[in-house]
C-alpha cells in the first residue's frame, strides 16, 4: 500500500513578553505546519475541525450582548473601535430575555465562537490581551487590573447616580441619587487615587508610555461627571485634561460628551 502524504500544523505562543510579537493588529501566534508520512490519514472531516479551530482561534467572530441602551458594554465597544475590529451587537430588551441564556445571569456577555463570556473586566482583559491594550509588563498589567477593580467597584455603587444625572429611560430614584453619597466617594476617595496615579505615570496615560484598557474604563466613568457635573473635577485637573484626551481621540469619536478645553490655575 502506498503511503500518503498528510499535513500537521500546530499552534503555539510565547508566555515570556520578549518572545511575543505585536502590532496594531494584535498579536501574532506562530503556526507550523510540516509534512509527513503516515498510512493512517484523518478524514476530511477531522481535518476540516482541526482547521476550523485553528482559524476560530486566530480569527474570532464576536457577538456582543447588552441591553438596548448598551451603556455598560461602552468601554468594550471602545475596545474593539480602537483595534479596528468588527463585531456584532446584539440588542437585548429588558422584558424579553432569558437570563440561564448568559454566564452568571448578568449582561453585558461576549460571545466569542459561539461561547459566551460574561464580567466586563474579564472581557476587557481578554480583548486588551489580543489587541495590544493590555499593560506591556507584568508590573504595568497588574497596575491596569488594580486601577480597573477599583473604578468598576465606584462605578458599581453610583450607577443609579450615574443614570439619575443622564436622565436615563425608566429610571428609578434611590437613596444613591443624593448628590452628597455619590460626591463625597468620588471627591474624597476615587477621584484623589487617580490624580495621584496620573501625577506619578511617565506619560499622560494613567499607566506606562500608552493608552491601556483602563484609560478607556476611567473615560466611561468620568465624562458623564464631567458634563453634567463639571464642578466635582476642578481640583482634579490632571483627570479632567486625561479625560480630554480621550474623548477629543481620533478613533473614539460620538462615543464621550465632548470635553471643553479648560485652563487650570496653579494652586499655591
Amino acid at each position: 500500500m502506498t503511503p500518503r502524504v498528510c499535513l500537521q500544523y500546530s499552534i503555539s505562543y510565547a508566555l515570556c513578553p520578549k518572545f511575543v510579537k505585536s502590532s496594531s493588529s494584535g498579536r501574532h501566534l506562530s503556526v507550523s505546519v510540516s509534512s509527513t508520512t503516515h498510512k493512517n490519514v484523518p478524514s476530511p472531516i477531522q481535518t476540516k475541525r482541526r482547521m476550523d479551530t485553528m482559524h476560530g482561534f486566530l480569527v474570532p467572530t464576536y457577538t456582543l450582548h447588552d441591553f438596548d441602551d448598551g451603556e455598560e458594554c461602552k468601554v468594550v465597544r471602545m475596545i474593539f473601535q480602537m483595534s479596528g475590529v468588527p463585531y456584532e451587537f446584539k440588542h437585548v430588551h429588558r422584558d424579553d430575555y432569558i437570563l440561564e441564556d448568559y454566564p452568571f445571569y448578568a449582561l453585558p456577555a461576549l460571545e466569542m465562537n459561539e461561547r459566551k463570556y460574561g464580567s466586563v473586566l474579564s472581557i476587557c482583559r481578554h480583548l486588551a490581551w489580543r489587541y495590544n491594550l493590555s499593560g506591556k509588563t507584568a508590573y504595568d498589567d497588574a497596575q491596569v487590573d488594580d486601577i480597573a477593580e477599583k473604578v468598576f467597584e465606584v462605578r458599581m455603587k453610583i450607577k443609579n447616580w450615574i443614570d439619575h444625572i443622564e436622565h436615563a429611560a425608566d429610571h428609578a430614584c434611590d437613596e444613591e441619587c443624593t448628590e452628597n453619597t455619590a460626591a463625597r466617594l468620588l471627591t474624597d476617595t476615587l477621584f484623589p487615587c487617580l490624580e495621584r496615579e496620573l501625577k506619578s505615570a511617565p506619560s499622560s496615560w494613567l499607566v506606562g508610555h500608552t493608552m491601556t484598557w483602563v484609560d478607556l474604563l476611567v473615560a466611561c466613568l468620568v465624562n458623564p461627571i464631567i458634563y453634567h457635573r463639571p464642578k466635582l473635577l476642578q481640583d482634579f485637573p490632571l483627570l479632567y485634561l486625561h479625560n480630554e484626551k480621550v474623548a477629543h481621540h481620533d478613533d473614539l469619536v460620538g462615543f464621550l460628551y465632548h470635553v471643553r478645553t479648560r485652563k487650570f490655575q496653579d494652586k499655591k
